[in-house]
């Protein structure tokens, strides 16, 4: 049989099914319908000319088959993982953040949920896979080593149509050019030129340690008002940007002397002086919230500041990107574990760090293994003393004493065996990270949290997973009660500010078990991350809260309460009581203002009300959303804060 008939045809089959797992991801797990199928197209050609070609280098037929197999099986595979990664946190599981690991783990604890609302979706991606099985088996194709120049010359055809594609920029939305070229964004490269050349483009991009192009030609100058007091520190940006050859330092000079800064106003400094006690809430979402089950919960989220527009944004490091958005004001990298990135950068408005200043001590706490996440390393360099739990008698200086091995650990155990080394100091800031929320929520899984509290949530009118997840809930509510006893028995308990923030909805529970057991889940791509915000004070009366706000906003919002001395321009979130606007950011560079909410993916725009809101509108926000992500990315990489050192 003629080679080059062969190879055409193995070529044209593996064309048409790499084009349909592609075309699949996009329709149906993504659900978009945009011009990024037209450039799908051109590039599922290039991934099929290269798996083509790999697969004919061998003299032996059978090695070539396998190749093939295993080629496609791998791209499947591939597709199938990150169809059941995007249920969880609606983006894309890059390279550099597989590298970190935990955050995989975390993932992979809570798959079969996931696996099952996808199941449909997932066998049909292995379709191609079976089709090409099928074909190989029944000797379709023959193709074995030849003279590869003709398949070399067609395979660097389609490169290079690849590449004159990009230059066309159909895009009017997104310049597709740019994504290639100047960013490093693997949602929107995946929505618009596939998985495949996506995962490639990241993979590079991370060797070469690509920093993406900083353009602040449009930032808009920021001039004060004579009758306003900021939030905002001198900084002599024009000094800076003399003393550095680093162009990409000097445009973000540029930005943040340019960002608007937050004005002072009637909270700044309400609870200076005051204790701290911040608390990052395993999986804490609305549902754990009930007066009956967890009444010091109810309490505490109806008293004092009344969030009514609070959100907690998922990203790919789950806990860990939770504690780093709530504790730094930095939005999370889509494509890596930002936290863990931090250990050798000067972070110098971190609450530990800080609070310092201010005559604080400071300490954190955590009941799981006491280097998970690298919060060993981390801690210290937020400023704080850490304390964990050595689950394997490693022997650390500071562990802490009487948590009983279960999995997960009891919040309650961690609130006893810390209580007493941080109340007597003069005035401290205590971070805990709860452990007892923690997935998988089930009573025969082993999670001996759920077990513990079951009797209390068997009459529920509800699944057993949503009464698993509300049993470890009962948990951290109980030691939330004993804190405040604590505090209460103490006499500090007026003297004291309990912030509790999540790190993250119970992605435990999968998106059709939430929406089906409450009644205000009506756009899962939003709803699903509409939370709790808690900043307690016995002395506060209940004040509602209406501004759209999230996790972003938490830390330049506690600064000005406690009346702390800090640039705002310099923190990516705004001061939730500040005159700023209101914003909400997601990881797919999705948003929410007061005008409405914008679906980025979508390009559509749902108002709330009947004004009609201007493409010119839509764009700007595009446009500061962008920005803040770049800019939260270098923050970290260019260990920003450090360069201001020669600027005061």
């Amino acid at each position: 049989m003629n080679m080059k008939y062969n190879y055409a045809k193995l070529l044209i089959t593996n064309f048409i099914l790499v084009l349909l797992i592609e075309l699949l991801f996009k329709l149906f797990v993504i659900k978009t319908f945009d011009i990024g199928i037209f450039y799908i197209v051109i590039f599922s050609f290039l991934t099929a000319n290269i798996n083509t070609f790999l697969s004919c280098l061998s003299k032996k037929r059978n090695v070539n088959k396998i190749i093939n197999l295993i080629l496609l099986f791998s791209l499947c595979l591939v597709v199938s993982s990150l169809t059941i990664y995007y249920s969880f946190y609606k983006t894309i599981c890059g390279f550099s953040a597989i590298i970190y690991g935990n955050q995989v783990m975390d993932f992979a604890s809570s798959i079969v949920a996931h696996i099952k609302s996808n199941l449909l979706i997932i066998f049909v991606l292995f379709i191609p896979f079976i089709v090409m099985l099928i074909l190989s088996l029944k000797n379709v194709f023959l193709v074995q080593k030849k003279n590869n120049k003709d398949a070399l010359a067609l395979l660097m055809c389609a490169f290079f149509f690849s590449l004159t594609a990009i230059e066309l920029d159909l895009n009017t939305s997104e310049s597709i050019h740019d994504l290639v070229y100047k960013k490093n964004d693997l949602m929107q490269t995946t929505n618009n030129l596939g998985l495949a050349p996506a995962l490639s483009l990241d993979v590079f991009k991370y060797l070469f340690k690509f920093e993406g192009n900083v353009d602040v030609s449009n930032v808009s100058t920021f001039t004060k008002d004579s009758g306003i007091e900021y939030n905002i520190t001198s900084i002599d940006f024009s000094l800076l940007r003399d003393n550095t050859k680093d162009t990409t330092i000097k445009n973000m000079h540029t930005y943040f002397e340019n960002m608007e800064a937050t004005n002072k106003n009637e909270y700044t400094g309400i609870f200076s002086g005051k204790n701290l006690i911040f608390i990052v809430a395993e999986g804490f979402y609305p549902i754990a919230v009930s007066e009956e089950l967890t009444p010091t919960l109810y309490k505490l989220t109806n008293s004092s500041f009344i969030f009514d527009n609070y959100y907690q944004p998922i990203y790919n490091c789950s806990t860990s990107d939770g504690e780093f958005i709530n504790q730094l004001s930095i939005l999370p990298g889509v494509e890596t574990c930002s936290m863990k990135a931090t250990i050798s950068k000067y972070l110098p408005y971190s609450l530990g760090n800080i609070l310092e200043h201010y005559g604080y001590k400071a300490n954190a706490f955590h009941g799981w293994t006491y280097n998970y996440y690298s919060r060993d390393k981390i801690m210290p360099n937020l400023g704080y003393t850490y304390y964990g739990y050595d689950r394997y008698k490693k022997g650390y200086k500071y562990a802490l004493q009487g948590i009983k091995d279960s999995w997960p650990t009891s919040d309650i155990d961690v609130i006893n065996a810390s209580y007493d080394i941080y109340s007597k100091e003069e005035r401290f800031i205590t971070y805990y990270m709860s452990i007892s929320g923690h997935l998988e929520y089930n009573f025969t899984g082993g999670n001996a949290i759920a077990l513990k509290n079951r009797e209390k949530v068997l009459k529920l009118d509800a699944s057993n997973a949503i009464k698993a997840y509300i049993a470890t809930q009962i948990e951290f509510d109980k030691s939330m009660e004993l804190l405040l006893k604590k505090l209460e028995d103490d006499g500090i308990l007026d003297d004291t500010v309990i912030v509790i923030s999540p790190d993250h909805y119970p992605y435990g529970l999968s998106n059709d078990e939430i929406k089906n057991y409450v009644d205000w889940m009506k756009n899962p791509n939003f709803d699903l991350y509409k939370n709790n915000l808690i900043i307690y004070n016995s002395k506060v009366s209940s004040t509602h809260v209406s501004k759209y706000t999230s996790s972003l906003d938490l830390l330049p919002t506690i600064l000005n309460l406690f009346g702390v001395e800090y640039d705002s321009r310099l923190l990516i979130g705004k001061d939730i009581f500040s005159s700023s606007d209101d914003l909400v950011i997601f990881n797919n560079k999705s948003w929410i203002t007061n005008k409405g909410r914008y679906d980025y993916l979508k390009k559509k725009f749902e108002p709330f009300n009947d004004e009609i809101v201007s493409n010119d509108y839509i764009n700007e926000i595009n446009s500061i959303v962008d920005m803040k992500f770049q800019m939260s990315k270098l923050l970290i990489k260019k260990d920003y804060y450090k360069t201001l050192e020669g600027g005061k």
